[in-house]
Parts: C-alpha cells; structure tokens; sequence
C-alpha cells in the first residue's frame, strides 16, 4: 500500500529509505563503516546493491549459460508478480519492467575483482558534494527518513553507481520504480510468505541458483530464520 502511494521523487527517497531499514537495500546500500583510512572513526557509506540476481555479472556476460539465467530470472519474476494477482501479460510487462532497471545499475556496477582495491571504494566526501553529483535526489530528506545521526560527510564507495541511480530516478518513471520496489519487498519476504510464494523463491535462487534439489522441511527453515534473527 505504501508503494502503490507513491507519487513523486521525494515519495520514492523516503520509501527507499523505509526498505533499507528492513534490510532491503534498494536501490543502494547504507550503513555504517570503519573508515579506511581513519581507523578510529566509523562513517556512513552509501554503496552499489539493488539487484535480484546475485552479481552485476549476471547482467553484462552474454555466453549462453548466462542468458538462460536471465532467461529463468524473467520467467521468475513473472511468476511471482502473477502470485501477487497481476494478470499473464501485466506480469510479463512488469518482468521485463524489473529487468530494465536492474541492467542498467548493474552497468554501472564496479565488479568484484575492482573491488578488491580499497582505495577504489574509498570516496568520502560532504553530504552537499554527493548532492552535487545525484542533484535529482534528495539526499538530506534520505538521511532524516532512514533514521541515520547528523551525517556530514560520507564515503560514497561506488560513485558511478550512485551517478546512474540519480539518472534512473530522474528519468524512470514512477510507475516503473513501483513495479521494482513491489518485487523486491516480495523478494525478501517470499520465504515466510504462504508455500506458493516460498516454492517459486525456492525453484529459482535454491534449485537454479545453487543447485539444491529439495527445499528444507518448513521446521528446518522456522529454526535458521530464528538463529538468523537472534543468534547466540
């Protein structure tokens, strides 16, 4: 219901911000870190994230394996905008909708092997300067929204990210970001939805993803989600 309120940017900065305080980190990640090079200080940082596949080479390798993947993903994805009462064809749309969005982030993405370089995710700069580089976004709105502390300044670890996000914002329209953020809030919620949404979950990142034939009994599944939750 909150999604489907959406109107403006500002609607879309506070319900991004909503999601990454239930650890759903669309379009982008945010939290806190040690910074790199002050290791008596932990700052804010603002990085890549936002896809349904789990690398930004998922999207961009074009070898046949990897085509069936994106192949199976959409065919995921339409699967699961059809359990949320979508009729076939406005889920094959929204599928490709999804599909859209996340390429074009995932072009942007740095891979893992630029990542291994610290000092390539190391940009902190003022909160006015990001500003400056994604002027569609609000980012003092987003701070206040996601409940961080008086940020002055912040690494930015993925700038050209954050660059095709504030191009994303300005130019996809807000119908588009809706479908997006409906499938990701179903995404991380599909495992304790009802059985229907957690066998499609299943058939694809479990079977397809990492190649487990059957899904744990459901008390198997109830024991990790509490261990994952409280832990020691």
């Amino acid at each position: 219901d909150r999604i489907a309120a959406i109107r403006t940017s500002d609607d879309l900065g506070r319900e991004f911000a909503r999601m990454q305080q239930m650890q759903i980190r669309v379009p982008f990640r945010f939290g806190s870190t040690q910074d790199l090079k002050n290791s008596s200080e932990v700052i804010a940082e603002v990085g890549q994230a936002g896809l349904g596949l789990p690398d930004r080479d998922y999207y961009t390798k074009t070898d046949p394996a990897s085509q069936k993947i994106r192949d199976q993903y959409i065919e995921h994805l339409t699967n699961m905008f059809a359990l949320m009462g979508d009729d076939a064809a406005t889920a094959a749309g929204e599928a490709q909708t999804v599909m859209r969005i996340e390429t074009s982030l995932a072009n942007s993405a740095m891979t893992r092997v630029q990542q291994r370089d610290p000092n390539a995710l190391y940009h902190r700069m003022p909160v006015a300067q990001l500003s400056s580089m994604t002027p569609h976004f609000s980012w003092p709105d987003y701070l206040a929204a996601v409940g961080a502390p008086s940020v002055t300044s912040l690494n930015v670890a993925q700038p050209d990210f954050l660059r095709e996000v504030d191009r994303q914002v300005a130019n996809t329209p807000i119908e588009d970001w809706k479908t997006y953020l409906r499938w990701h809030l179903v995404r991380a919620a599909a495992s304790s939805l009802s059985s229907k949404f957690a066998d499609e979950a299943f058939r694809f990142r479990g079977t397809i993803l990492q190649g487990q034939k059957q899904q744990q009994p459901r008390w198997k599944r109830g024991i990790q989600a509490v261990n994952a939750s409280i832990g020691d």
